[in-house]
């Protein structure tokens, strides 16, 4: 499987559903082939192992999910669709199948949240896990209100000036160039809470609105040259990261986030703005980890 392919994962529940029909769409935009994979639930009990009869009712029941997931990606694909779509099941947990997966993919793409079952693991869990320690930038797919986003919606990404988010800024102008739409490159100067009515000594926005102007046309202007078809919308504001992007993202088809930001370090866990936006985003989001992420993240703790 080469770095060009994209994985998604699948448990049957209507949010992974959902992951499923974006993620084909998305190859074909990338001209992507496509492994669509889901594991065989796990069951904890005080035996060794489980009775034959049980193990492969559950196997049996996967490959059920696998055949309705095959029969949606099939109608779903467009009519002349070069790309290949095949199934994985995996015996071992759906984080540490998909985390290795992780290691030569394009692109890892997920629900937010599963059955929530005692019989079968959310993907509500897998979604943290991928979103923490992916190789490769995972997208965590919403349900979206009736309506849905409009192939001319933008592509939001969220800027914070470091060198950690670099790689989500790349990423994002890639996609906005595939989808033919506009980039909305959003900075928020403040990660503290502002609005409280006084005046910070030495925080006045109008001294520092320049400095943030700055910081943000300096992350996104070699890209912006790379691709100069994209339309770039620059928003640097006296806001919450969490907020400004939540905002933004209500209008977006995409929103690109990096791992951490401004205070984080390779390896550390997911950031808490990238983590409460991927919990409380309307739209797709992706995370692009750092360049600093190695493929060396062991998976034993998700067997």
């Amino acid at each position: 499987m080469g770095t060009s392919h994209t994985v998604v994962g699948v448990d049957g529940s209507a949010a992974s559903l959902d992951a499923l029909r974006w993620a084909v769409l998305d190859a074909e935009l990338h001209s992507s082939d496509l492994t669509i994979v889901s594991a065989v639930p796990t069951v904890l009990t005080g035996l060794d192992a489980l009775p034959e009869r049980t193990s492969a009712h559950l196997r049996s029941e996967t490959n059920v999910v696998l055949d309705e997931a095959m029969s949606i990606a099939q109608a779903t694909t467009s009519a002349g669709s070069t790309i290949v779509v095949d199934v994985l099941l995996s015996d071992r947990p759906a984080a540490a199948t998909l985390l290795e997966l992780s290691e030569t993919s394009r692109m890892v793409v997920i629900g937010t949240h599963g059955l929530g079952a005692a019989q079968r693991a959310s993907l509500g869990s897998v979604s943290v896990v991928l979103s923490t320690h992916s190789h490769c930038p995972v997208t965590v797919v919403h349900t979206r209100p009736t309506g849905g986003y409009a192939q001319s919606d933008p592509v939001v990404v969220g800027v914070d000036g470091t060198s950690a988010a670099m790689g989500a800024v790349k990423w994002a102008f890639e996609e906005a160039d595939v989808r033919g739409v506009a980039l909305t490159a959003v900075h928020a100067w403040a990660d503290s809470d502002l609005s409280i009515g006084m005046s910070v000594p030495g925080l006045e926005w109008a001294t520092h609105r320049p400095e943030a102007d700055d910081i943000l046309a300096g992350a996104v202007d070699e890209c912006a040259k790379r691709h100069p078809s994209v339309p770039l919308r620059h928003v640097a504001v006296r806001d919450r990261p969490v907020h400004a992007l939540l905002d933004y993202a209500q209008s977006a088809q995409i929103l690109v986030l990096g791992s951490h930001g401004r205070g984080g370090f390779a390896g550390m866990m997911l950031g808490s703005t990238s983590r409460s936006v991927v919990a409380r985003a309307t739209c797709p989001v992706t995370v692009v980890p750092g360049a600093a992420r190695t493929r060396t993240t062991t998976t034993n703790e998700y067997r």
